[in-house]
């Protein structure tokens, strides 16, 4: 199959297998409006999109969604 690779990041894991996104990045301790982290924490928000990034480089397991527990 050939394609854009894509990761979904979600704050709703239940919500999101319905959608079937390839593959999905859970940020376990973030919640609706604060996907990749606290407004000024730099460091978590790039911790959460290299996780992302990371997936999309090296997918394994289609449909899975990922924790990432900070």
């Amino acid at each position: 199959m050939t394609g854009v690779p894509t990761v979904l990041i979600t704050v709703e894991p239940e919500q999101s297998r319905m959608a079937r996104p390839p593959r999905a990045l859970w940020p376990v301790d973030y919640g609706l409006g604060n996907p990749l982290g606290m407004p000024e924490d730099a460091e978590v928000q790039k911790k959460i999109i290299r996780e992302a990034l990371d997936l999309v480089v090296n997918p394994s397991e289609p449909g899975r969604t990922y924790e990432l527990k900070l």
